[in-house]
């Protein structure tokens, strides 16, 4: 496959002497509905929990272009021949960026960890995310606008927060194999992206109690489902082929995303609040299980 031009932003920022007087707990965000399209509100608790003495650093985006490396995605005849003629083919899959909005940032496992269950609890993520420090994540969108909304309302109200972004590589990929394979490798890596980003709208209809908890439960049974069915299909693919580390990493994100989804469903509970933090921590994962995945397929 060859791989296009990766653009990475990583957020890099400086913090100095933050202490973090108590824990922002969010209620839920709110998307308006008709015509209001990213007109987000967010309804806000500020007690004050606990206080962490953060040595915290700030990160600003910058941007890191490296060169393309050049690999083929062959995927193997069956013993009995292809029906059909091989083809070679191209997947182009687009950059994509995804904005999490931060409340904390720990050096302290226990604190981090302290301060996510107490997040969780009042319906947010409580995602940590490591990358030097432990990140505390309430939220993602895929829309920056919705995203700098909201931390603008969060502003108005005198919480300050930050946008951490998530940013994963696109690529442009050769891939041989019978027309029916190279369909179906198609329509894994988008299926796998649709259906992780309609998590947002179950969210968003959950908190606007739009959508009913088991109607939500519903929607992540059908979603898992999908990711079934594609997985069955590309372990087919990869029973007769030695090991290609691209066909393998997207049979680990599927594989990783369905127990991901059965979390969410072995939660067994009808409350709204519990269902939509466990998607909300759901979705930032999935986004960041898929920022790995391309990562690790696109390095030179």
């Amino acid at each position: 496959m060859r791989y296009s031009r990766i653009k990475r932003r990583n957020t890099q920022r400086r913090y100095t002497s933050v202490i973090i007087l108590g824990l922002l707990l969010f209620l839920g965000f709110y998307i308006a509905s008709a015509g209001a399209a990213g007109n987000f509100i967010s309804r806000i608790v500020a007690p004050i929990i606990a206080a962490f003495d953060n040595d915290v650093e700030q990160q600003d985006a910058n941007d890191d272009i490296t060169e393309p490396s050049n690999t083929d995605l062959t995927l193997p005849e069956n013993k009995e021949g292809e029906k059909n003629e091989r083809i070679t083919d191209h997947i182009d899959i687009a950059p994509m960026s995804f904005h999490a909005i931060q409340l904390a940032a720990f050096t302290e496992e226990k604190n981090a960890r302290a301060a996510a269950a107490e997040l969780q609890g009042k319906g947010g993520a409580g995602f940590i995310l490591n990358d030097k420090y432990l990140r505390l994540l309430a939220m993602g969108f895929i829309s920056e606008d919705d995203a700098q909304k909201v931390r603008q309302q969060l502003k108005d109200e005198g919480i300050e927060s930050q946008i951490y972004i998530i940013s994963c590589p696109g690529a442009n990929m050769e891939i041989a194999a019978s027309a029916e394979k190279v369909d179906s490798i198609k329509t894994a890596f988008s299926l796998w992206l649709d259906k992780t980003k309609s998590l947002e709208g179950i969210i968003r209809d959950l908190d606007t109690s739009q959508k009913s908890a088991e109607d939500a439960l519903k929607d992540i049974e059908d979603i898992m489902a999908e990711f079934g069915s594609m997985l069955d299909k590309l372990n087919t693919y990869s029973a007769t082929e030695e090991s290609n580390h691209i066909l393998a990493g997207l049979q680990e994100l599927y594989q990783r995303g369905k127990e991901s989804l059965n979390d969410i469903l072995s939660e067994k509970t009808a409350n709204r609040v519990a269902i939509s933090a466990k998607i909300k921590y759901t979705y930032i994962d999935m986004i960041h299980q898929y920022k790995l995945y391309m990562d690790q397929i696109t390095k030179v």
